[in-house]
């Protein structure tokens, strides 16, 4: 038995290694999740710690995952991306998903049979619609955590899907899918835009519209409670973890535009990401009509409780993904992993689970999963399997059998 539990603690610690070490330091298997209508393209934006991934198949335009015509499907996965399916419509001829949670539970936006546009939550696969907040025409829910706990945008205007700043947004939470909805506001009053929800309900996110006081990135307290700023350089705060540290991009103040991925708990500690050496990432300024602008900007999107961080960037060489290790260390550029057919490449990293799976986007319209080998929870589930059978062993020997007995040499001391 002694040995069974030093085995299960070097294997244990071996995961955790293999857990808190540098992405690049891991093996990973790539999924293709396939086509979901012929002809168009794949846009991965969410999955949950079933590798259950969420999205929406696109037209008529490359690398972003927009649609100029709201040539939109969304769909979902069974578990580790297999079983790609539709999601439907709420009745009209679009829809677009944003998140899942551990549930199965996906929320997004579709058309309705009248034209407009309304967020909508599936349960068991049927899709609800979500109405809008305080006489807006338009509404859609962007986050959803393991409580059912939602957040989202309502604006007046009828447009695509596609959201961009407007005077007329507001975003909200609600603590259930198709509960009261509340807003969400900064200190001076003006809309919030939630990015990223935790279990705890804490939001992260941006300034949704031109208000009163300036332009903030921000998180708040336990259900959508007491926001606040980040860090004093903080543009976008995209994801939060239970453990509170966010991801998102902080400014580059020598610059006239742009801004670094980054890593940090508010109140703590913030740390930049370390692109030094990545593929395809552009270091330094350059001047443009008298202005500095940054070669190269990041933006961190999501990231797990270990605080490994999936995200994009923009270099003059085009747009990429990249991943990291625990805690933002280690980033690396997918397209160093894989080589992909018909000289494609990976643009967007969207999202990553508990499993250290992440989701990846490529410029030719395919969606990805790659999955860590092993995975570390993998390995701690042998050397529990492994403990299991030293224990069944141990009980149904004799009394000072030998048949579970630490070794006297060799083998784990």
């Amino acid at each position: 038995m002694q040995t069974a539990t030093r085995l299960l603690a070097s294997i244990a610690l071996a995961a955790g290694f293999a857990l808190s070490s540098p992405a690049q330091a891991v093996e990973y298997a790539l999924f293709d999740l396939g086509t979901l209508t012929v002809g168009q393209r794949m846009w991965a934006t969410g999955l949950n710690d079933q590798g259950q991934v969420i999205g929406h198949s696109y037209g008529d335009r490359l690398d972003d995952g927009i649609s100029a015509s709201n040539q939109y499907q969304a769909f979902t996965t069974g578990i580790d991306g297999r079983g790609l399916r539709s999601l439907g419509t709420l009745g009209g001829s679009w829809s677009t998903a944003y998140d899942i949670n551990n549930a199965g539970q996906i929320v997004g936006s579709s058309q309705t049979a009248d034209g407009s546009t309304r967020g909508y939550v599936t349960t068991g696969g049927a899709m609800t619609e979500v109405g809008t907040f305080n006489g807006r025409g338009v509404s859609t829910l962007s986050r959803i955590n393991d409580r059912g706990q939602v957040v989202g945008l309502a604006w007046n205007r009828y447009e695509s899907p596609r959201l961009s700043y407007d005077a007329d947004y507001l975003g909200f939470m609600a603590d259930t899918p198709t509960g009261p909805m509340r807003a969400l506001t900064g200190p001076a009053g003006q809309p919030l835009q939630g990015l990223g929800l935790n279990d705890q309900g804490r939001v992260a996110g941006l300034t949704a519209a031109f208000g009163p006081g300036p332009n903030m990135a921000f998180v708040t307290g336990p259900d959508g409670t007491s926001p606040g700023a980040v860090f004093p350089d903080t543009v976008s705060a995209g994801a939060i973890n239970d453990a509170g540290q966010v991801t998102g991009m902080r400014a580059v103040f020598s610059a006239g535009w742009g801004g670094t991925a980054f890593i940090g708990t508010p109140g703590g500690t913030q740390e930049y990401l370390d692109f030094h050496g990545v593929a395809n990432y552009v270091d330094g300024l350059w001047n443009g009509a008298g202005t500095q602008y940054l070669n190269t900007t990041s933006y961190g999107i999501a990231l797990n409780e270990l605080g490994q961080v999936a995200g994009r960037f923009a270099s003059p060489n085009g747009n990429f993904a990249f991943i990291t290790g625990a805690d933002g260390q280690g980033v690396i550029n997918p397209d160093t992993l894989f080589t992909l057919p018909d000289g494609d490449h990976f643009v967007a990293a969207l999202d990553v689970n508990e499993r250290g799976q992440f989701i990846l986007n490529s410029a030719l319209g395919h969606a990805y999963l790659i999955s860590p080998i092993p995975e570390p929870a993998t390995l701690v589930l042998w050397a529990g399997g492994l403990l299991l059978v030293a224990w069944s062993a141990k009980k149904s020997s004799p009394a000072g059998s030998a048949a579970v007995a630490p070794p006297t040499h060799g083998g784990i001391a």
